[in-house]
């Protein structure tokens, strides 16, 4: 319910501006009253509070089902800017990192890819969306465990899902799980 009405606020936030200019449209063409004004007000926050409420139900359902896909905790933390998630992999065994590394450089959303710092991490941009916008962070592998640390950030003026211009980075480890074949490890 929480990352419902998070959903819902940050949909109001990016259809507020629609919403006053229907309110200022609707004043001119009936022309200025305080009548007017109070019943264009409440048409308006009623029709744009139901709108930006479905709105941000249909985001909340694309968001668990993506968490659901890749095996992740679903909470009012899929919202932010930064995610980090400790996954599994699918497939352990001998050389398991360096088929990720592979996997990581023949994906079509990855690109400027680095192996700087430590030899067990890649740092890396993913496109989560369809716009030139990216989302940046690195793969921490630990052999010993068989696990990846995937630290995603959003980049600045993403649109995020569906224009809320927020959840860029959890879409992004969604998609990174699915391209590596990483699921949740519950940790």
């Amino acid at each position: 319910m929480k990352l419902l009405m998070a959903c819902w606020r940050a949909a109001v936030a990016v259809q507020s501006p629609l919403m006053a200019v229907q309110l200022l449209a609707g004043l001119v063409d009936d022309g200025f009253t305080w009548a007017g004004l109070g019943q264009e007000a409440a048409t308006a926050v009623l029709v744009w509070g139901t709108v930006s409420l479905v709105w941000a139900a249909l985001v909340w359902w694309w968001l668990r089902r993506r968490s659901r896909t890749a095996g992740l905790t679903f909470s009012a933390a899929v919202l932010d800017d930064r995610q980090r998630h400790l996954l599994r992999a699918a497939d352990v065994s001998d050389g398991w990192p360096e088929r990720m590394r592979e996997r990581l450089n023949s994906a079509e959303r990855a690109f400027l890819i680095a192996e700087k710092g430590r030899p067990e991490e890649v740092r890396f941009r993913w496109r989560a969306g369809r716009s030139a916008s990216s989302a940046h962070g690195s793969l921490a592998f630990d052999p010993a465990t068989g696990t990846v640390l995937v630290d995603l950030r959003a980049d600045e003026g993403h649109l995020g899902v569906a224009g809320l211009r927020r959840g860029t980075a959890f879409v992004a480890v969604c998609q990174v799980a699915g391209e590596l074949g990483l699921t949740g490890a519950g940790g």
